[in-house]
């Protein structure tokens, strides 16, 4: 299974055996086992590689980049004009996660389909661009 990795024999022989005896040397000096004849020993070995599989990782690029270029499409005229406009009131503290700016009281924003409130100017501008809400993706109607 070893020899799989790709590393010398002399590599693996050298990095095994070392090891393996360190530890069967501190079992036998260990107090605990001074009355066994035989030590039974029990080794797992974990071997990491370097993932290098360009197929896959083009493939991933790709997929990535072309479900990306979807959410660029702008929401329609109409879905954006019949999204809630309201005053803030909450006393808690609560923010644009568009401009990353705290909602004050009594500032106009628009809540989504989704729930999420933004500033109107903020979520406006975004959903000329982006026809899914920034925090959830869920999808307003395009044109």
């Amino acid at each position: 299974m070893l020899s799989l990795t790709g590393l010398p024999p002399e590599s693996i022989q050298g990095m095994v055996s070392d090891h393996v005896f360190c530890y069967g040397w501190r079992m036998e000096r260990d107090p605990m086992n001074l009355d066994y004849k035989v030590l039974t020993m029990a080794i797992n070995i974990t071997v990491v590689t370097l993932y290098d599989n360009h197929q896959e990782i083009d493939r991933a690029i790709s997929e990535s980049t072309s479900s990306a270029m979807t959410r660029f499409t702008p929401a329609s005229k109409d879905a954006i004009q019949r999204l809630e406009k309201m005053r803030f009131d909450h006393d808690d503290q609560c923010k644009c996660m568009i401009c990353l700016e705290e909602f004050s009281i009594g500032v106009e924003t628009m809540r989504m389909p989704c729930g999420h409130l933004y500033h109107g100017e903020c979520i406006v501008k975004w959903l000329e661009t982006s026809h899914v809400c920034p925090l959830c993706r869920y999808e307003m109607p395009c044109d």
